[in-house]
């Protein structure tokens, strides 16, 4: 029997084969999803032994804002002090410097107590290649949280970008407006109202333009780690 027909013989049989299960009936849980960034899937996978490298850029503070209304609240609630850290980390694997992968690390944190002491939300992980259109989406929502919304009519109007495990984006509701930040798996997220979310940080629109500015010291920043 040729090595191609083993072959077939053995997918056919995987195929037919029954799926595992608990004794409930219940397929058993499948491995768990890769992380969405080439550079995690590398640590993860490609880089060992690995050293990982940490080049903090930029850190901005978050003024609260008043959260817009939402059925879950009859009073108008405020959102949280905090801070939005940038940095640029790289990997790559010991005694072979040449396999490395960059990628930029966003840790939101609020402010809690009367203090003010900070407690981290959680980070968002992005490949280095993407920082560009981040920078770039977040000044295009900036301009867009400036200017008159297309259709005063709309009830509500949510402008958002996502890139690895980050999502930066613009919420209006009946004309008023604030911006956010998340973190952790966007794809499920996404499908949530953004205030049922507790990775979320939410911002004054007026302090978009200075995420935009840091994601652009950011790209800056890479591109001297890169030696370009």
């Amino acid at each position: 029997m040729t090595r191609s027909v083993v072959m077939v013989v053995l997918v056919i049989v995987l195929l037919a084969a029954p799926r595992a299960a608990r004794a409930n009936g219940e397929p058993l849980p499948s491995a768990a999803p890769l992380p969405p960034t080439h550079f995690e899937r590398f640590v993860l996978l490609g880089c060992s032994p690995c050293v990982k490298e940490s080049h903090p850029v930029k850190t901005i503070a978050i003024s609260p804002v008043k959260l817009l209304p939402n059925p879950r609240y009859t009073t108008s609630t405020s959102s949280r002090p905090g801070e939005i850290a940038f940095e640029v980390v790289r990997a790559w694997e010991l005694g072979r410097a040449a396999r490395q992968l960059l990628a930029v690390r966003v840790t939101l944190s609020v402010g809690i107590g009367s203090a003010g002491q900070l407690f981290p939300l959680g980070f968002g992980v992005l490949d280095a290649d993407d920082a560009g259109a981040l920078a770039h989406a977040v000044a295009e929502i900036a301009k867009a949280a400036a200017a008159a919304p297309q259709d005063a009519g709309a009830e509500s109007i949510d402008i958002d970008f996502h890139v690895g495990s980050l999502r930066v984006g613009l919420m209006r509701v009946r004309g008023d407006a604030m911006a956010y930040v998340q973190a952790g798996d966007i794809p499920t997220l996404a499908l949530r109202p953004i205030w049922e979310v507790p990775t979320t940080v939410f911002l004054p629109v007026s302090d978009l333009p200075a995420l935009a500015a840091a994601l652009t010291e950011v790209v800056a920043k890479i591109r001297t780690l890169r030696g370009r």
